[in-house]
């Protein structure tokens, strides 16, 4: 195994980051004042570059170009990830920290939890986690023993002229994994109410739930729960290009793998809340340009993982033999 030599994301990405900054500090007033955009990955299972598909999708550089690409029309964007970005692979247990990284630097506003988040223990998480700086939120995965939650329930966050809260659920019947003996999931719907509630109390004119639940679970939470204005659905839900109402909440269908990145407007009245919203996929296929920074340290960090390549057969030399041959 070759030493993993991960490239710094804060050297690499300085241009990018500063043009991020330099434009949230000078486009005043804000772009699009009555509209909230919210991007979101979900299930990205490690994945850093694109497919090796039929057609390349997907690729955490062009999710970058998207995403400015976007910054620059709207003033009140929300970025998110909606759990469930830890590879699958044991083998992959660098890609984490590599990941959270060039989100943070792609200005990732929060992420969930999934089950394959948990995958190489609770601790191994947090210390990604707080290494990054992004807020993860998990309202219902609390510690056994103080029942307190074990990353922040939920972030109020002002966009533009919008306060948002965001929260996140993992499912109860998640895989827990190294650390499930220390974990506790509570009941989503209990636990969404009050978060609402508490949200709502803070001054969130818009509310947005990260679902680690599945497609019917989580379409049956914002049907049973008021006050959810959007829902990103992720834990094995299969991409539904259009998104939908779910009774008076929009739900995006984003797949999983990184291929494709939800997109969904609400129209805000004069208060800053939902008035109308839709909701769809957006492929992240050739057409989408790199982030050329980004790209070159996928494409480092990749170099740096790769299982060293087999030495090549050698030749017997066959040239004695030969002349040997003629001889006789």
């Amino acid at each position: 195994m070759k030493p993993i030599v991960i490239v710094s994301i804060a050297a690499a990405l300085a241009v990018s980051l500063a043009g991020s900054a330099a434009w949230a500090a000078t486009h005043q007033p804000v772009l699009q004042p009555d509209k909230l955009l919210i991007l979101s990955t979900t299930d990205v299972k490690g994945k850093t570059g694109p497919c090796g598909c039929h057609v390349p999708k997907g690729g955490m550089s062009r999710r970058a170009s998207f995403v400015d690409s976007l910054r620059l029309s709207y003033g009140q964007l929300v970025l998110v990830d909606n759990g469930g970005f830890f590879p699958e692979e044991n083998e992959r247990k660098a890609a984490p920290a590599f990941m959270l990284d060039v989100m943070k630097t792609m200005g990732t506003d929060a992420v969930n939890i999934g089950e394959r988040d948990l995958r190489f223990g609770r601790e191994f998480l947090a210390e990604k986690l707080t290494h990054s700086g992004i807020p993860a939120v998990s309202a219902n995965l609390v510690d056994k023993a103080s029942q307190k939650p074990v990353f922040d329930p939920y972030i109020v966050k002002k966009v533009g002229g919008v306060t948002v809260g965001i929260f996140g659920l993992i499912a109860p019947t998640s895989d827990l994994g190294p650390s499930k003996e220390t974990l506790v999931v509570l009941d989503p719907a209990a636990t969404a109410r009050a978060t609402v509630a508490a949200l709502k109390a803070k001054g969130a004119q818009v509310i947005v739930l990260l679902a680690q639940l599945g497609k019917v679970d989580g379409e049956d939470l914002v049907t049973e729960v008021d006050g959810i204005d959007a829902v990103m659905m992720g834990r094995n839900v299969a991409l539904i290009q259009r998104g939908r109402m779910v009774k008076s909440t929009i739900a995006c269908y984003g797949g999983e793998q990184g291929h494709y990145v939800c997109r969904t407007e609400l129209a805000l009245d004069a208060q800053h809340h939902m008035k109308s919203a839709e909701a769809e996929a957006v492929i992240l296929g050739p057409e989408v340009p790199d982030n050329a920074p980004i790209a070159a340290s996928v494409k480092a960090f990749e170099a740096s993982v790769a299982p060293p390549s087999a030495p090549a057969p050698a030749v017997a030399d066959t040239s004695k033999t030969t002349k040997d041959s003629a001889v006789r």
